[in-house]
């Protein structure tokens, strides 16, 4: 299927909407534009107006994607055009401020660019030479005469760099291809229709930022002359389209944004004009296409009715509606079932048609009745084993929705909820099965997110194609010429197209359109990794960002085989050493800025150059269960250790406390202790999984004990504290199952709260994500993110993420004094949240769960994302 080319003929316009973006003068007049365009060919496949002013200058310095997809050459040309010649003393004033009309055209080698000038004052052959005179001397200049006119050669002496140039009816034609200028001077050849002109000239004196217009025949062209084979049914589509668009432009460093109105000619009997009396529809199958989907069309209905209506009047103009009619009769007469009633009452009014990275399709039915459709099935289908079933008729899906099913004529299919997955093998649907319980769908990735995020949630018709899944299809199917400057990353960038997409919405007849294309931009927030790290083994924790001296910071990672490393904020080696065992909770650095931490068996504390202090590392007496804490009690810093059901305690140079009790509890401790003084009085507060919370004062002693009733439920979640002046009024914040929270006070009884609805299986973290002077409680179950206020238990926000998440998640302190809640699911994609709970500008970031983000240097104010993937690589990405 000759389907996903489609990608080069969208981001070629991409290209000339965007070259033109810092030409354009939205105040600009268009008279001398209808002088100049009459003499354009009639096969110009698309036309764009720019100033020619200081704004040009722009697109030289800053526009990324001009150069990736017009190529290096090309842009070069194009610079050479305006520093050499139009920026050059001699013509300079002659071209300052007229219009420039930038063309492009069929051409024997290729696609050729025609540069349309408009003179500000009459001049002749001999003005115009003597002018010539001035331009740059590195140029060998000649000319010769055709048709009765002079053409102009501009040679550089490199291969293909020759500018041509001729003065007709005092316009300026310039190309670095020959033919074209003759084509514009030849009265045989066939010009742009009047028509064609006045709606350019019509939609460009809109008072817009940028307009781009095209006719819809020549999107076909186009394909035509850069492709191998045939069309397949997305360009068959496209090229149905016959009309005119205009396209306004919304401009991101990372991505193109083309919204506007496509304007259908009279002739309705094509299928895509079967959805411009449709409304635009919230579309939902691409959630169910697997992640080696290479491009999908989503079709969505507001008005089933008027599309099976319309869709029949196509059918009778194509000659196919009694063919269609013997298959339903055929249906009818042996299976029992009535098409009209029983058939297309089944389908809900949604549909779709996915081309993977392996060629091969899939369809997809959203289903009105699961329940009645398995009942019809049975009298329409074999069964084929492992839920895979066969069409006993032909023609079923055709007859239903038309084109896009044309080439399903008696296929397989098998049932998810309420979609129909269709192929046309067996093996294809095993295959997709496996990939939808193993949670592998397109809908999880990075790419197809932030896609979702930059085009319109609600469509008739959405086009949608990934470059990089799509690179064999759509090299194999470019001509040669074209394929090698797809595969050419360093002239070329085609291949950093994330994702493109093209979506129609009816209008009373004609479409409201838009194209969007996401970038691979250097300038992009998160979009190219400022630099990598290479390990040995997969990263076990979080990465921490330290003080290294008083005016530059380090990074400690530490991967699967306890190796630790301390890397500069560029990512260059420090030191590396290993520990015995995995660091356990948050590592503190010290005033002195040394770091003290500790592993299952040991106590470390060790120097930002990696030296360990005198006297360590400690063997710990028993296995610790969590990371430390430190407190100060008469001040004296003292270190303290959960160890399962124990409390360690050490002094700063690892000595044991002396009249430390080593108290004992019921069952293992819950994550790390807490510590806090109230009242003078000190407090060494652990919290346990059989629900018992124990208050020990500076040397272990039981000052408190709160046996909770958490009924029957082990507890697996960490405490939180809320510290007043009084004990009556300072908490242990402890989390229970059922959407219950319980306040142990310091004195008192605990107190029991109902704050949401979540089950045995949740995390619970309490951290000041709101901005607000208290903590918030974060919870996290069946793939809901959740804060909540702690005085009123009201919602700050709620996410619901579209993958599964079992991961806990992180909090980062960036500027604010908030907490930045940071989610990793389990299908390695990384959330930021700010504190109004949207996500952060530039995620998700694909990357595994553990991941540092914020600053990583003094001096420099910008936070950085520092995560891992299955290559066992460090990325640190720029925000």
């Amino acid at each position: 299927m000759r389907n996903t080319i489609i990608v080069t003929v969208l981001l070629f316009i991409a290209v000339v909407a965007a070259s033109i973006y810092y030409f354009s003068d939205s105040s600009s007049r268009q008279e001398n534009a209808t002088k100049a365009l009459q003499y354009l060919p009639a096969d110009t496949y698309f036309i764009t107006t720019f100033r020619n002013n200081e704004t040009t200058d722009t697109i030289f310095q800053h526009f990324e994607l001009f150069e990736a997809i017009r190529g290096k050459q090309d842009f070069d040309n194009l610079k050479t055009l305006k520093q050499d010649f139009l920026s050059s003393e001699a013509l300079k004033a002659k071209v300052q401020d007229v219009e420039i009309i930038l063309s492009y055209h069929p051409s024997t080698s290729g696609i050729a660019t025609l540069y349309t000038v408009s003179l500000n004052e009459k001049l002749n052959n001999k003005a115009l030479e003597a002018i010539f005179q001035g331009i740059d001397k590195k140029y060998k200049q000649n000319h010769t005469d055709t048709l009765g006119h002079r053409i102009y050669s501009f040679d550089k002496g490199i291969k293909d760099s020759i500018l041509y140039c001729t003065l007709y009816e005092n316009i300026l034609f310039a190309s670095y291809q020959r033919p074209i200028i003759y084509q514009v001077m030849d009265k045989k050849v066939k010009k742009l229709d009047s028509k064609q002109i006045e709606f350019f000239i019509e939609q460009n004196s809109k008072n817009t930022p940028l307009s781009l217009y095209f006719n819809n025949h020549q999107l076909a062209a186009f394909a035509k002359k850069i492709m191998r084979p045939k069309f397949g049914v997305y360009l068959n589509q496209i090229d149905s389209l016959q009309g005119s668009t205009a396209w306004n432009l919304n401009f991101k460093d990372d991505a193109l944004i083309f919204k506007g109105e496509t304007k259908l000619d009279l002739n309705h009997h094509q299928y895509l004009h079967l959805f411009a009396n449709q409304s635009p529809q919230v579309q939902t199958l691409a959630n169910f296409l697997p992640k080696n989907t290479a491009s999908y069309i989503n079709y969505s209905l507001s008005n089933i009715t008027s599309f099976h209506s319309g869709l029949n009047d196509l059918f009778a103009y194509r000659k196919e509606a009694d063919k269609i009619k013997s298959h339903q009769k055929l249906i009818e007469n042996e299976g029992k079932v009535i098409f009209q009633s029983d058939i297309l009452s089944l389908w809900n009014d949604e549909f779709a048609i996915a081309e993977l990275d392996n060629e091969a399709m899939l369809g997809l039915v959203s289903l009105a009745d699961s329940t009645k459709f398995v009942e019809t099935a049975k009298k329409i289908s074999s069964n084929q084993g492992d839920d895979i079933y066969q069409f006993d008729y032909s023609n079923i899906l055709y007859s239903s929705f038309g084109d896009p099913f044309k080439t399903f004529q008696r296929p397989y299919f098998t049932r998810i909820g309420k979609v129909l997955v269709i192929a046309n093998q067996t093996g294809i649907l095993r295959k997709y099965r496996q990939a939808y319980f193993d949670n592998q769908m397109m809908s999880g990735t990075a790419i197809f997110k932030n896609h979702s995020a930059i085009q319109s949630n609600r469509a008739n018709v959405t086009f949608y194609i990934e470059p990089e899944t799509a690179k064999n299809t759509i090299i194999n199917n470019l001509k040669s010429e074209y394929a090698k400057d797809f595969r050419d990353k360093e002239q070329f960038g085609y291949q950093n197209f994330y994702s493109t997409s093209f979506q129609l919405s009816g209008n009373e007849g004609e479409f409201v359109s838009g194209f969007y294309a996401l970038y691979k931009s250097k300038n992009r927030l998160g979009g190219t990794a400022e630099w990598t790290f290479q390990l040995n083994s997969k990263l076990i924790n979080n990465p921490w960002v330290f003080n290294q001296t008083e005016n530059s910071k380090f990074i400690l990672v530490q991967e699967q085989d306890h190796t630790v490393y301390a890397l500069s904020p560029s990512g260059k080696e420090l030191w590396k050493t290993l520990f015995q065992g995995e660091i356990l909770g948050q590592p503190i650095q010290l005033q002195d800025r040394s770091i003290l931490l500790n592993t299952r068996s040991r106590l470390y504390r060790f120097s930002p150059d990696g030296k360990l202090l005198p006297g360590f590392s400690i063997g710990l007496e028993n296995n610790a269960s969590a990371g430390l804490i430190l407190s100060t009690f008469n001040n004296e810093k003292r270190i303290y250790i959960p160890c399962s059901n124990q409390i360690a305690a050490y002094d700063l140079t690892g000595k044991k406390i002396e009249n430390w009790k080593n108290p004992t509890v019921d069952s293992k401790i819950l994550y790390d202790l807490k510590a806090t003084t109230i009242a003078n009085q000190h407090y060494i507060i652990a919290a346990t999984s059989q629900g018992s919370v124990y208050f020990f004062n500076e040397i272990g002693s039981l000052v408190n004990k709160q046996e909770l009733n958490t009924n029957g439920q082990t507890l697996k979640n960490p405490i939180g504290l809320i510290t007043t002046s009084d004990k009556k009024n300072s908490f242990v914040i402890v989390p229970a199952t059922q959407g219950e929270i319980i306040k142990v006070p310091f004195d008192g009884e605990p107190i029991k709260s109902k704050v949401g609805d979540w089950g045995s299986n949740f995390t619970f973290n309490f951290e000041d994500v709101s901005g607000s002077a208290d903590k918030d409680y974060v919870v996290l179950s069946d793939n809901n993110l959740t804060v909540y206020n702690q005085k009123d238990n009201s919602k700050y926000f709620e996410y619901k993420f579209v993958d599964e998440v079992s991961n806990r998640p992180n909090f980062f302190k960036v500027t604010n004094n908030n907490d930045l809640v940071a989610v990793g699911t389990n299908n390695r994609m990384i959330y930021i949240f700010s504190e109004d709970g949207l996500v952060r500008n530039g995620f998700p970031v694909e990357g595994l769960s553990k991941f540092y983000f914020g600053p990583i240097d003094f001096g420099n104010n910008a936070s950085y994302l520092i995560s891992s993937k299955r290559d066992h690589k460090l990325y640190a990405y720029k925000f």
